[in-house]
């Protein structure tokens, strides 16, 4: 019995004795094996580190080496199987392609690392990446996806807790705002990522927002802060010696002294800087700075009438730009070129460059993809106040559990009368809690009663703004096709050209020509947005004409007196004694205003 009794547990012991022996065994095998692999793979990170280090920090510097060193860590990373870095490896590459200006290919890059980088969850290079698309269709005009992407990206930033990073990524929304006119958005944003440069050090990245800055004062025309804001950004890029960036300085301190000229008495000539800025793009290679120069430069011939001079630098440009596919700044070649043959009476030319100005001008900025861009935008604001809704409920949850585990560890230290009133203490203050988290409901639903109208009015401010360029851009049209019907038939009678041709011009200009049907067109997109504007009108005053009743609805839709005048074919005189007629007629006291009058029809 007691030999029986032991025998079981004996052969146990020694069967878990010898799966033992075999276990440590294997793991020492395992180890052997893989200790060399695990040494050599160390060398290599380390030169991956080094490799990224450098991109990060001077990539602008020298972007052939970008490039090559780009390639090394992707052959690196395959090597060695990691996915992450292989990863990182591929978002350099784009960007150095990018910045070589080979954008299409950098696209597919980005696209594929970012597939990469969802995969293994790398929020922080998906960021990195969502940011570097958005810069590539910002470059290439397309407003709505870059707002898309610039957006996405910081929303990553802020979930991530970053505070640095945030304040870097607000720059692409900052740079779309500033394309769509709205320059105390995009200054709130640039400052943001200014912030954000001063914790880091980056200076690169410092002085292109400070010149950001200086551009919307550009545009606001308040041109002692934009003069401040680009030296202190020249500053900067003098300090890290980078060309590229002075090049482009020079351009906006250049654009400063061409739009003000009275103010500026101790600064260079306007024609100085651009040709630094042509300077400094040679020695980086960046046709997008030549080509900004040549408009410029095409500008401060154009305003000193050497209309030849001008053609020529306008001509350089726009080669540039249609290469690049640059449509903003082709737009404005196509307009500054209609306006030097209109001055030097080729009608016909004029004409062209005018028809392209329209056709790329709606490419980028029409109703469609404004509309998009204000939904957009109204989305973000939105999200916004539902993820800072989400941190207060997620802070509140984790307040109440730490509450709850304080309370569970007192009830065993203290005595109950301690816990009962500890628990009391916490009730009020739970309840406090959650009256503050009512009244942020509350304030919510407040806030978004506020962007939804401002989203109304921002609606109507865009189906404005295309009624204005509807009426400024038929009234151009007419007024090229009115002069050059006038020529045409100065030749005719001077037997210059033939009857035949002559008849064919003529034929073609009262095709193109019809007032009458504009003017129609125009009240039927004019009533779509202010309905009913014309009977309250005539209700007031049954006497008005046809004509007083068009000068009313340019008024109604914010047209600048010389704007009127020009699309009147009258003198600026004259349209301050219309209106002063118009307010006798509408029996206005002669010092009511007209504009609020007609604002409130």
């Amino acid at each position: 019995m007691p030999v029986r009794f032991y025998k079981k547990p004996v052969i146990v012991a020694g069967s878990v004795a010898f799966l033992a022996v075999l276990i440590i065994a294997l793991f020492f095998l395992l180890y052997k094996n893989h200790t060399p692999q695990k040494e050599q793979y160390k060398a290599e990170k380390k030169q991956l580190s080094e490799i990224f280090a450098t991109l990060d920090t001077s990539y602008w510097k020298n972007k052939t080496k970008s490039l090559s060193l780009s390639n090394e860590a992707i052959r690196i990373s395959r090597k060695i199987n990691d996915s992450n870095a292989l990863s990182e490896a591929l978002f350099h590459k784009a960007g150095a392609l990018q910045d070589s200006k080979r954008d299409d290919s950098s696209l597919i890059i980005f696209n594929n690392t970012l597939t990469i980088a969802k995969k293994s969850q790398n929020d922080t290079l998906i960021a990195k990446i969502k940011n570097s698309i958005g810069n590539y269709y910002y470059f290439k005009d397309n407003y709505y996806l870059a707002m898309r992407y610039f957006a996405e990206a910081l929303k990553i930033a802020e979930s991530l807790g970053n505070e640095i990073t945030t304040g870097m990524y607000s720059n692409g929304l900052g740079l779309v705002n500033l394309s769509l006119g709205d320059y105390n958005k995009a200054i709130a944003y640039f400052q943001q990522t200014v912030n954000a440069c001063k914790k880091s050090g980056n200076l690169r990245d410092m002085s292109g927002t400070l010149m950001n800055i200086g551009n919307c004062y550009i545009e606001k025309k308040d041109f002692r802060k934009a003069l401040f804001y680009n030296k202190s950004a020249l500053v900067e890029a003098n300090r890290i010696h980078d060309n590229e960036l002075i090049g482009k300085i020079y351009i906006s301190l250049g654009m400063i002294k061409l739009i003000d000229k009275e103010n500026l008495e101790n600064e260079p000539e306007a024609l100085d800087y651009f040709y630094k800025a042509l300077e400094c793009s040679k020695q980086v290679n960046n046709r997008k700075i030549s080509g900004l120069a040549f408009q410029n430069i095409g500008s401060y011939y154009m305003d000193s009438n050497q209309l030849d001079k001008a053609e020529d630098f306008f001509n350089k440009s726009l080669s540039i730009f249609s290469e690049t596919g640059s449509k903003s700044y082709e737009t404005r070649a196509n307009l500054a070129l209609s306006d030097i043959k209109k001055k030097q009476g080729q009608w016909q030319k004029a004409y062209l460059y005018h028809i392209r100005y329209v056709e790329l001008k709606d490419s980028i900025q029409n109703t469609d993809i404004q509309k998009k861009i204000s939904d957009y935008q109204y989305e973000i604001e939105i999200q916004k106040k539902q993820y800072e809704k989400e941190l207060l409920r997620k802070k509140y949850e984790v307040q109440k559990r730490s509450n709850i585990f304080l309370a569970g560890s007192i009830f065993f230290v203290i005595i109950l009368a301690l816990v009962i009133r500890k628990s009391l203490k916490k009730s009020i203050k739970l309840q406090k809690l959650e009256n503050a988290h009512l009244q942020e409901k509350i304030q919510m639903a407040d806030k978004i009663k506020e962007l939804e109208a401002n989203k109304h009015q921002m609606e109507i401010e865009a189906k404005n703004k295309e009624l204005v360029s509807f009426s400024l851009q038929l009234t151009t049209k007419n007024d090229l096709l009115n002069e050059i019907s006038k020529l045409s038939e100065k030749h005719y009678n001077s037997k210059t050209i033939d009857k035949e041709y002559y008849n064919e011009l003529t034929k073609v200009i009262e095709n193109n020509l019809n007032v009458d049907k504009e003017w129609s067109r125009f009240k039927d997109l004019f009533e779509k947005v202010h309905h009913g504007f014309f009977n309250r009108l005539k209700q007031n005053c049954p006497g008005l004409t046809e004509h007083e009743l068009r000068f009313c609805a340019y008024v109604k839709i914010n047209l600048r007196p010389k704007e009127i005048a020009r699309i009147l074919n009258i003198g600026s005189n004259s349209v301050k004694t219309f209106r002063n007629r118009l307010k006798k007629k509408l029996a206005l006291d002669i010092d009511a205003s007209l504009d609020d009058f007609l604002r409130n029809i």
